[in-house]
């Protein structure tokens, strides 16, 4: 299981009122697979701003690539999670 997997399917399950997250995978695509459109990816990242610890997001600078799969929102945490070293 990747890191920070079961924070990202939590916060799935807030933004869009999943009972459960039992169908999520690494694989699975934010917009194909749950419908997910712009509004809702900002809803996401404003959620894992608010759940993560140590998560700095900065939007300007967020790609497509790194919101497609919950895989690579899993990746984009661990990449901008500041350590308490790094701080």
């Amino acid at each position: 299981m990747k890191p920070f997997f079961t924070e990202v399917t939590a916060a799935i399950a807030e933004v869009l009122e999943f009972q459960s997250t039992s169908q999520l995978t690494v694989e699975t695509v934010l917009e194909t697979d749950l419908g997910m459109d712009s509004g809702l990816m900002l809803e996401l990242i404003m959620q894992l701003e608010d759940t993560v610890d140590n998560l700095a997001i900065d939007q300007g600078n967020i790609s497509y690539d790194q919101f497609q799969t919950v895989g690579s929102v899993c990746d984009f945490i661990l990449a901008n999670v500041k350590t308490a070293a790094a701080a």
